[in-house]
């Protein structure tokens, strides 16, 4: 695929620049305006090393370049089927062209069907790559807090860490996908007390996380009236701490219906966690990470409590290990979850899918472990997201406005089911289709916009099937499969003949790009790029089934287009799959 093409031009061109190969390999790029060719290498870096203009430089090595090609192929045309059954001489370049201080490269046009047959067409998993065999990948994501709903917050963070664990798989790396449950605190004290006292008077059978929560907010508007509750809550955890049976059982039951409540939504999203471990796992493990510190000389007293301190350049307040009253906070466990991905389950990377409101927290978490002396702290990376906003403004639990994880997607099928009934009522198995287009409308419309940014969410351009959205990608894979249904034979992995229109070419081109996609998608964490990328497939193919007849044609011309289309309906479902998005058979 695009990788692939690049390392065969790479090399191609090494002799030729004062350039390693990997070097150019970095520095080719697909230009912007197709019609300016399919690779571009700019050559500013070497023009200022050679101290030349790089205008001149890109014409001297299009020069050269032909010259090479007429000297081994004569006076005849470049880039003639004649010439493209000869040798790969020319690597697969139909021709150069200099233009500003960049060298130009169009490709021939068999060139890229080859590399769809050998890339696409013969491979289950098209453009993985083998970079992270052999490397472990701790992701971090969703960590819903225990006997609370979880939110449009939890949502995003679930989406992307999802997206993010499929495409490190897709570059080779083995993932450890982690929720690190928010289960251990004062609150537990009040619930298990608030639960002794009226847990008789709720039904948890049905929706266990709504009857904890009322009794939560009981438990506060009691306190209210009487402040002595307070007290009971806090002695109601000391209990836990110590290990009181009773109380811990109580905790346990908690844990237990609220991770039947989050596995049933989980279910619905098609996520699985690999490993789901609470902030309660990591308590035994405490102590040996305030102890290393001490032995760093990196522990200091402050007002009653141990910190770390920075340097004043890094321009960061004090990391609080211990407080005052001797207890730990969030800052001592995430130092010994770190320590434990990194020295029990071998992880290489460490990644954390949170919000972006807790950036400060991972700079200090990440710059405490570095001042321990931990190498691997470098490969730690705190992968941010900003607020999904609605009509109404800023989500705010402080205004009482908490959007529910579940509410979205019970949102999304209700707008689906209703689209459906108007578009297509004698639609078959529309319980899953309704399921998998409302799945595929709130995924999509999340991933496709850059996860550092608010998203404004919009119902209408979220469930079109004619905008960017999850919706138009899933119509076009079940376009292709209609074709192909329709076709009413098994359509050949090869093609019978040359595709040289221009929607034909640039569609080919398109689909050669995933593997690159993939690569750039997981080296920036942004399922964004990947998503856009869907979205461009789409493009060229609707454009491409729109200029062409595609069934119909002479033998050959049809068998090859169909061919197309099935290269084009694989790149669509692979790269569905990898943003966890479900594909419809019919729509």
């Amino acid at each position: 695929m695009l990788n692939d093409i690049k390392k065969t031009i790479s090399l191609y061109l090494k002799s030729k620049i004062n350039l390693d190969e990997a070097q150019i390999y970095n520095l080719l790029e697909v230009p912007k305006v197709y019609e300016h060719g399919h690779l571009s290498l700019p050559l500013f870096q070497m023009a200022k090393l050679e101290k030349t203009n790089p205008m001149e430089l890109a014409k001297n090595l299009q020069a050269q370049i032909e010259k090479e090609y007429s000297e081994k192929l004569g006076s005849e045309k470049l880039g003639s089927e004649e010439l493209q059954s000869k040798n790969r001489i020319n690597y697969g370049i139909e021709k150069v062209q200099a233009v500003g201080g960049y060298l130009n490269i169009t490709l021939q046009s068999s060139f890229f069907q080859e590399n769809v047959v050998s890339g696409i067409l013969s491979k289950k998993q098209i453009g993985f790559s083998q970079e992270g065999v052999g490397q472990k990948v701790a992701v971090d994501f969703s960590s819903p807090n225990v006997a609370k709903p979880m939110h449009v917050g939890h949502l995003r963070a679930t989406m992307i860490g999802n997206a993010i664990c499929n495409l490190a798989e897709s570059q080779g790396y083995e993932v450890l996908s982690i929720n690190h449950l928010g289960d251990w605190g004062s609150q537990f004290g009040k619930l298990a007390w608030a639960y002794k006292q009226w847990g008789s008077e709720y039904d948890f059978s049905e929706r266990p996380i709504d009857a904890f929560l009322k009794i939560y907010i009981r438990f506060h508007e009691e306190a209210e009236k009487d402040p002595t509750l307070v007290q009971k809550g806090t002695e109601q955890f000391r209990r836990l701490e110590e290990g009181d049976l009773e109380t811990r059982q109580i905790w346990e039951l908690i844990i237990k219906y609220s991770m039947a409540d989050f596995s049933r939504l989980y279910k619905i999203l098609g996520i699985h966690h690999k490993f789901v471990l609470g902030e309660s796992f990591y308590n035994d493990k405490l102590e040996d990470v305030v102890q290393r510190l001490k032995d760093k000389n990196l522990l200091q007293e402050s007002e009653g409590a141990q910190v770390v301190f920075f340097d004043e350049k890094e321009n960061m307040p004090p990391c609080l290990i211990k407080k005052s009253d001797g207890a730990s906070i969030y800052a001592t466990r995430d130092l010994a979850a770190a320590i434990y991905r990194h020295e029990e389950m071998k992880a290489h990377k460490l990644l954390y899918v949170v919000g972006q409101d807790q950036t400060l927290h991972f700079k200090q978490v990440f710059r405490v472990l570095e001042k321990m002396g931990y190498e691997w702290a470098k490969e730690m990376f705190h992968i941010t997201f900003g607020l999904y906003r609605f009509k109404d403004g800023k989500l705010s639990t402080r205004q009482g406005k908490i959007v529910l994880f579940e509410d979205i997607l019970n949102q999304s099928m209700d707008l689906v089911r209703e689209m459906i009934e108007e578009k297509n009522p004698n639609l078959n198995h529309k319980e899953l289709v309704t399921q998998q287009v409302a799945i595929g409308a709130v995924i999509f419309n999340d991933l496709v916009n850059d996860r550092s940014k608010n998203v404004e969410f919009d119902w209408d351009r979220a469930i079109s099937i004619e905008g960017d959205s999850g919706p138009y990608v899933q119509y076009t894979v079940v376009r292709c499969r209609s074709l192909m249904r329709k076709f009413g034979k098994p359509v050949k992995e090869s093609f019978e003949t040359l595709l040289q229109s221009p929607e034909e070419q640039k569609l080919l081109f398109r689909l050669l790009q995933l593997d690159h996609v993939l690569k750039i998608s997981f080296n920036h964490f942004k399922p964004n790029f990947l998503a856009q990328y869907l979205l461009e497939v789409c493009s060229d193919f609707s454009h491409f089934y729109h200029a062409h007849r595609i069934l119909g044609e002479s033998e050959a011309i049809e068998s090859s287009r169909m061919t197309l289309v099935l290269a084009t309906e694989k790149i669509l479902t692979q790269g569905l799959q990898i943003l966890g998005i479900p594909t419809p058979d019919e729509m």
